[in-house]
């Protein structure tokens, strides 16, 4: 097929930003991932692979790579097929996207993803106050309160904490956005992109999860000093007391409708941290430590006890979870047990699925965000890195089609910039 170069270089820019948007919907983003494959094999020829291009595609494949070297380890090979499938799109993504011999246009994709997710997720908030004004009245209400994001989440069929970290990083990135037109002459520019961040912040604060709302917080920070060698300037100290003072003030009104926010912040996740590893002794744990930090302390205390048990090879990657559930129903811990809690932490998952090296490897996909954005200054990618490995330390995200997806797209673009980076450097 004939294709000029602009258009082509056009067309990859536009494919990448439509599938980074795609995955707040799994089954779109499935079709539109299994689309990209096909357009990019009819264009195969265009591809370039060079030696560093390589390094960096198979330390991004790590994870699917881990899969096929334990494959032996799994009990049902079939199942273990099936994780491997999972995780096949971090081989696909980054041996597509790092051997494009064109220079992606990095800021136009993350403005436009952000850009239009911020508009989808609006327009899914409206809906869901339309569609289901019962529960959108219990919340302006105050109460079920912690159900909030876990609804919101199921109205568009999502994965509540894969939700939780798109919010978090568009709300970022429009910030990024938002600064950096507060240094032009347009000023429609300023407003527009004002209100985006204003949207993206109104989705944040609706689904109201902890690490979401703190990640974000942090980000803005970092966006607000990164770059700023003066950081006690007069222009420095505008842009981020801009931030900060929307930041709190939407904070502040929304603790004023939805009070509980402060108890679940503090009492409801502090609350029987005496009882790590006995929660069946609470009167009902569902009600008194579901959404505690509590719960997740039992779990990893027991994860890695199970780990501890296997710690070189692993149990498998089909076997991870069964053997931390088994491992609940052996030492009778009866609450965990009845809800098959997975082990809700990505590098303790992989050390008992693969071993020590599971471990390894874990650590080094989510530090190879760290690495990428430190060597070329990009601080949305250091900013992943922060959003990334902190999700993980709470949940898995690893095992899940959002979260291998969402993070394998970002790195391999955040990646193809620092190589193009590199190699304008050195012309």
């Amino acid at each position: 097929m004939i294709v000029s170069e602009r258009t082509y270089r056009f067309s990859y820019n536009a494919w990448l930003t439509i599938l980074a948007v795609s995955l707040i919907f799994r089954v779109p983003a499935t079709i539109l991932l299994i689309v990209f494959t096909a357009y990019n094999l009819v264009f195969f020829k265009r591809l370039k692979f060079t030696r560093k291009r390589l390094v960096f595609m198979l330390f991004i494949a790590s994870p699917f790579l881990l899969d096929l070297l334990f494959f032996w380890n799994n009990d049902v090979f079939a199942e273990g097929i099936k994780h491997a499938e999972k995780r096949v799109s971090l081989l696909l993504l980054p041996l597509f996207i790092l051997s494009q011999n064109h220079r992606l246009n990095t800021v136009l994709i993350l403005r436009y993803y952000a850009l239009i997710t911020t508009a989808i997720l609006s327009f899914c908030l409206i809906r869901f106050a339309i569609i289901s004004p019962e529960l959108f009245n219990k919340y302006l209400n105050g109460t079920d309160l912690w159900e909030m994001g876990y609804e919101f989440a199921r109205s568009i069929n999502m994965h509540a904490p894969a939700l939780n970290m798109h919010v978090a990083f568009v709300v970022v990135i429009n910030f990024y956005f938002f600064k950096e037109a507060l240094g032009q002459i347009r000023k429609t520019h300023i407003i527009w992109r004002f209100v985006f961040f204003l949207l993206s912040l109104i989705v944040l604060f609706y689904i109201n999860t902890r690490l979401a709302i703190a990640s974000a917080f942090f980000g803005i920070i970092l966006v607000s000093f990164f770059e700023n060698k003066a950081l006690f300037s007069a222009k420095t100290f505008t842009k981020l007391t801009v931030g900060l003072v929307v930041f709190v003030l939407l904070g502040i009104g929304f603790v004023k409708l939805f009070p509980y926010s402060i108890q679940k912040f503090s009492d409801v996740t502090f609350a029987h941290l005496d009882k790590v590893g006995k929660l069946d002794q609470l009167e009902n744990p569902e009600t008194e430590a579901f959404n505690g930090l509590v719960t997740r302390l039992s779990i990893w205390k027991s994860s890695l006890e199970v780990a501890l048990k296997n710690p070189v090879v692993g149990v498998g990657a089909a076997d991870g979870k069964q053997e931390v559930v088994n491992y609940f129903k052996d030492t009778k811990q009866q609450f965990l047990a009845k809800y098959e809690f997975p082990v809700h932490n990505q590098y303790l998952d992989f050390w008992i699925k693969f071993g020590a090296l599971g471990l390894l490897v874990a650590l080094l996909y989510v530090f190879l965000f760290l690495y990428i954005g430190i060597a070329t200054r990009q601080v949305l990618c250091i900013f992943f890195f922060i959003l990334f490995a902190s999700a993980n330390f709470v949940d898995d995200f690893l095992i899940r089609f959002d979260g291998i997806v969402f993070s394998g797209i970002w790195l391999s673009i955040f990646t193809k910039n620092a190589l193009d980076i590199k190699l304008d450097k050195l012309k």
